[in-house]
């Protein structure tokens, strides 16, 4: 019996301590992407393709930019890379403009997480993607 109390304590010491783990890192370039107003008007993009498909584009790149937030340190390229991939195949039904325009924020949130490979995730370089229309 008492050899029981004292595993059930040491189990609720450790539930306790898993609920106050350490906050996720704190990466102001991802932040900064997270906050920003996206699929308007810029450059040759005139942005998203119809008002309907502005909110599920900008859910999208947001969801996949707090999931990285949350990986711990350090980042692995490959859950990275993996994570942005979801967010090309979940983006793929959108217009083409509107899918170039989540390839460039893939190639920035990559960037801003500081890898410089590239990402492989398309068929030219990250550059070329990036380049203006």
């Amino acid at each position: 019996m008492r050899l029981a109390l004292i595993s059930a304590a040491l189990i609720a010491s450790t539930l306790s301590s898993c609920s106050s783990a350490t906050p996720p890192p704190t990466r102001p370039t991802l932040v900064a992407i997270l906050n920003e107003t996206k699929f308007v008007p810029h450059g040759n993009y005139t942005g998203a393709d119809t008002p309907d498909d502005l909110k599920p584009l900008q859910s999208a790149v947001d969801k996949a930019v707090q999931d990285i937030s949350r990986m711990p340190d350090p980042l692995s390229a490959r859950a990275v890379r993996n994570r942005l991939s979801v967010l090309l195949r979940d983006t793929d039904n959108f217009a083409t403009e509107d899918r170039d325009e989540v390839g460039r924020y893939v190639i920035r949130i990559w960037r801003a997480c500081g890898f410089k490979e590239e990402t492989g995730l398309f068929g030219v370089s990250d550059d070329q993607a990036l380049a203006p229309l």
